[in-house]
């Protein structure tokens, strides 16, 4: 398998999110498969994702007691995603704070299914604030349709 830049991590990520957007959830989840496979596709994914859940934000300008909530519909079995869910509010609340090691002892606890859950959560929930505040975003749709077009690596 050809491993990914940062660049193409963060288009992949960006297409994942304009996949949701535009209802393609398969290729969204094909997308997010391929991203967690690898630590450092990972690490980019959920900072782009942090970039757009967290715009206007300053990192590390929250209490590290603050909690950032991440609402979206269930991924998978009721267990499964709820702990999805609370995964990725850790993340995004760690980031918040600006606590890498916490952002990072979270996600080194989990198996590559739950860091597979974990994202994909963290894509639905960005997708969800492109469409509630953005509209469809130009970046994510067109990262979206240039690389759905091509062949998935």
């Amino acid at each position: 398998m050809h491993r990914l830049d940062d660049v193409q991590a963060r288009e992949l990520t960006l297409a994942a999110v304009g996949a949701i957007n535009r209802r393609d959830h398969l290729w969204s989840s094909d997308a997010v498969r391929c991203l967690a496979s690898d630590e450092r596709t990972r690490v980019v994914a959920i900072d782009t994702c942090a970039a757009i859940l967290l715009r206007g934000v300053p990192r590390g300008s929250l209490n590290p007691a603050a909690r950032i909530p991440v609402d979206v519909p269930a991924t998978r079995g009721d267990q499964a995603s709820a702990r999805a869910v609370g995964v990725a509010s850790e993340v995004l609340s760690g980031l918040a704070c600006g606590h890498d090691r916490r952002v990072a002892a979270v996600l080194e606890t989990l198996t590559e299914d739950q860091q597979f859950d974990a994202l994909l959560v963290l894509v639905r929930a960005a997708a969800a604030w492109v469409d509630a505040y953005v509209g469809v975003d130009g970046d994510t749709v067109d990262a979206y349709y240039a690389i759905s077009k091509a062949e998935m690596t």
